[in-house]
């Protein structure tokens, strides 16, 4: 192809060098583009991932607590099959009095003394204590004790009280026990209505 002007060999090298230099600077200006568009995606990329590791992190951290939860709720339906026989607490204290009664008799203890004192307040439960008094020995007493620590209900021992009844002959002693039984608290309209909207 011939061109309609001459150029000599000096103007052609300056057109060549021209020529690479536009090419350079296109080159430059496609790699600068490529390079940041890279860079923009990785970071999309990156932030993306992050989201959905913290996505999965608390998708197992929610399994986690929905199987605490569980295990807690189980946990405390099973403790609470050991609470005393009755909804309210004359029945309950009733309940807890003949099972001391029962016990001691299994024992050949006669209680001479029993009575029910002030209940104990709870947030979500009733103490019941009851009181009983009899003369016995110390290994009655201990095998008593230890009976009522192998009964089917939750009771503690809150208060023993030990005096001899015959200073000669200490071998028997008059022993005052308060026991203490639980029952679940009822609540009322009110504060289940309370309950049901915290939860919601």
């Amino acid at each position: 192809m011939k061109l309609p002007v001459k150029i000599n060999e000096r103007e052609k090298r300056v057109l060549i060098i021209g020529g690479l230099i536009v090419v350079l600077i296109c080159a430059f200006y496609v790699l600068t583009w490529y390079s940041d568009t890279k860079k923009g995606i990785q970071e999309y990329s990156d932030a993306r991932r992050f989201i959905l590791q913290k996505q999965i992190n608390r998708i197992s951290e929610k399994e986690y607590i929905e199987k605490k939860h569980s295990s807690v709720k189980l946990e405390l339906a099973n403790q609470e099959r050991l609470l005393l026989q009755g909804n309210t607490p004359p029945v309950a204290a009733a309940a807890l009095q003949k099972l001391l009664k029962d016990t001691a008799s299994s024992l050949n203890i006669d209680v001479k003394l029993e009575r029910t004192l002030n209940l104990v307040e709870a947030r979500h439960y009733l103490g019941i204590p009851v009181e009983i008094g009899f003369t016995s020995t110390t290994g009655e007493v201990k095998d008593l004790l230890l009976r009522l620590r192998k009964s089917p209900f939750l009771i503690t021992v809150a208060e023993m009280k030990v005096r001899v009844t015959n200073i000669r002959n200490p071998e028997d002693i008059y022993t005052t026990l308060v026991v203490t039984g639980f029952i679940k608290k009822r609540e009322d309209k009110g504060q289940e209505a309370r309950a049901e909207n915290n939860a919601t």
